[in-house]
């Protein structure tokens, strides 16, 4: 296999370190929380529940509020990063390599909102299935889940969503009425059956590769 000079491989390495210096230095002014791969807990960070999946990003963000993905997203488009949202990370086999992108870990997105009176639920990005059915449980009511606690519940809802009470109630996507989305050139938009119908029903039918 053909080597290039040394030289050649210096000049190259010089260079990637200054790109990945100023990368750094962006994500730094923004203030979010991120875990880039030279720091200590990089390798924990970028670990998803699904074990058989390595995923090696360069950088893990840890987003609190839908202005923070704003920003992430902006950022990654600027830098010629993918962005690759993941709940829990069960399904971390389906994303491939990421090695080109910086992971989105919604964990810090939990609030959960419970209307008995309408019998709907708010949830964030990173509420699990058994955070919305212990809400739910209060008021005498349970949401449409999966088959473990663990699920989160975006994933699992915009996958389909086929539990144990499917059968009888439905898949779960049918049951969503609206969705706070953040597009890949960073706008956040409340997405109904009103309101960009065509985005609400491509992001329930294809989960989230639309935003």
């Amino acid at each position: 296999m053909f080597r290039p000079p040394y030289w050649l491989q210096r000049a190259t390495a010089a260079a990637e370190d200054a790109r990945r210096e100023r990368r750094l230095e962006h994500i730094r002014g923004l203030r979010l929380n991120v875990v880039s791969e030279t720091d200590l807990g990089w390798d924990l960070a970028r670990r998803a529940w699904n074990l058989a999946a390595n995923q090696r990003p360069p950088h893990v963000a840890f987003p609190e509020t839908s202005d923070d993905v704003v920003k992430l997203v902006t950022f990654a488009g600027s830098e010629g990063l993918r962005v690759a949202p993941q709940g829990t990370g069960h399904g971390a086999g389906a994303l491939g390599s990421i090695e080109d992108a910086v992971l989105m870990r919604p964990s810090r997105m939990r609030d959960v909102a419970v209307d008995p009176g309408q019998r709907r639920a708010r949830v964030g990005a990173g509420v699990t299935w058994g955070e919305v059915q212990a809400a739910a449980a209060e008021h005498g009511l349970a949401g449409l889940a999966g088959t473990s606690p663990e699920i989160g519940v975006v994933g699992y809802t915009l996958g389909g969503g086929l539990g144990w009470l499917a059968r009888r109630y439905g898949l779960a996507c049918n049951s969503v009425l609206a969705i706070d989305v953040v597009t890949a050139d960073g706008l956040l938009l409340r997405v109904d059956r009103k309101h960009e119908p065509d985005l609400f029903w491509a992001l329930r039918g294809g989960g989230g590769s639309f935003g």
